[in-house]
């Protein structure tokens, strides 16, 4: 019985305050077109909610918000495309429980790209502090995926 009461107390030492500090975040895209060209930028919305009890922090670079970013799509139809901007700096929200965080993604259709649909999802890399901003992005690094969207390519 001591082992067992033992195990429930390092769990709740160890276990419960690492899933306490883990960042959770729903992630929706939303398309402004539905048909896009060849070659053509296109915007869409990135939608950042809240959805734990405590606030959260996000921090990004305003000219360059793509970096927070990884693309899913097919092979060689959509990329990034950078916007022009001013002055890239890094830019900090805090949403409280449920508060949502909106800002546009240009994206852009290649040139070779087969008509057709295409089906991509987007993976949100959080910063919380403006330092943390300017490492570069690790491969194991907690990404957020967004639910599917698709564009019809014509």
């Amino acid at each position: 019985m001591k082992k067992i009461l033992l195990l429930i107390f390092l769990f709740q030492l160890f276990i419960f305050p690492a899933l306490a500090q883990k960042r959770d975040f729903y992630i929706e895209i939303i398309t402004k077109k539905d048909t896009v060209k060849r070659g053509e930028i296109f915007t869409v919305t990135t939608s950042i909610m809240n959805v734990t009890q405590k606030e959260q922090r996000l921090c990004f670079w305003t000219c360059s918000y793509d970096e927070n970013w990884s693309l899913q799509a097919p092979l060689n139809k959509i990329q990034f495309y950078g916007a022009n901007c001013e002055k890239n700096i890094v830019s900090c929200v805090t949403l409280k429980p449920f508060d949502r965080f909106e800002k546009e993604l240009y994206l852009q259709v290649s040139d070779s790209a087969k008509r057709g649909k295409a089906t991509f999802k987007l993976g949100f890399i959080p910063c919380v502090s403006r330092e943390e901003c300017f490492e570069t992005a690790k491969e194991d690094q907690e990404k957020f995926l967004s639910q599917p969207a698709t564009v019809r390519i014509k």
